[in-house]
């Protein structure tokens, strides 16, 4: 799987480099990445039952002008040669490096409450700093962080999560035997 995740993925990335249109794909990524993580519409390209044609349907009425070539070729093919489990991973990646491109990094922020702005800013301050280049964030909710925050940032996690200071406490009196 991770072969074929990088062919979709060098294929891609050669075909906007040869058109020159690293920016404007980048956004056209983006755009398809988001609606495919769509519970909904995860749920009906994953489903075997649904034919091929359909799939290609939908495809050419929700992205038909906002595609260029290269893009709803690699839909086509993907979903022809029934691999529409890397979607998603192969445009995360696809984002991922042309904003390395561009100096920018992708940092995605769990919170178990929405943040405010201000707190965005700062984390933004922060790991643009620490990384030494421009972080776009994307914050989420989940319930289970039970306070604080953790990051995901080019495959490391950065974690400030009162479970994890609880457990370096736990680690720490272990080590002390108390």
């Amino acid at each position: 799987m991770a072969k074929l995740k990088e062919q979709y993925l060098s294929k891609l990335l050669e075909s906007s480099e040869d058109a020159g249109t690293l920016k404007e794909d980048l956004q056209q990524a983006i755009l398809l990445r988001d609606t495919l993580e769509n519970p909904e519409v995860h749920a009906f390209l994953a489903d075997k039952n649904i034919l091929e044609l359909e799939k290609n349907k939908f495809f050419i009425d929700s992205f038909s002008d906002k595609l260029s070539d290269h893009f709803v070729n690699f839909l086509y093919q993907t979903i022809h040669l029934g691999q529409e489990r890397l979607l998603i991973p192969v445009l995360n990646e696809y984002i991922g490096r042309i904003k390395k491109r561009f100096g920018r990094i992708e940092a995605k922020v769990v919170s178990a409450v929405p943040l405010n702005e201000e707190q965005i800013q700062s984390i933004d301050q922060v790991l643009s700093q620490k990384l030494n280049a421009n972080v776009d964030i994307k914050t989420e909710v989940d319930p289970k962080v039970i306070g604080g925050f953790y990051c995901l940032v080019d495959g490391q996690i950065y974690d400030g999560t009162v479970r994890h200071q609880l457990k370096a406490m736990k680690r720490t009196l272990k080590e002390r035997n108390i």
